[in-house]
């Protein structure tokens, strides 16, 4: 069984993958967490290697790298 954390990461990746330019407000919103709670497991993913956060002037967009 997996545990809670990995299913939201699982989650968060997902979203991601449909919409690289969604924001941690937006995960927040459509997952039922804290921004605070969807920040920190951010910081896991980009730990892991598997995202990162691409800016380009006002742009800015989720790169997926599982």
């Amino acid at each position: 069984m997996k545990r809670r954390n990995d299913i939201l990461l699982n989650n968060i990746l997902k979203l991601m993958k449909d919409n690289p330019s969604i924001t941690e407000v937006e995960l927040a919103k459509i997952l039922g967490f804290t921004e605070r709670n969807i920040r920190r497991s951010i910081k896991i993913l980009k730990d892991e290697d598997k995202v990162k956060l691409i800016r380009n002037g006002k742009e800015r967009y989720w790169q997926i790298y599982t």
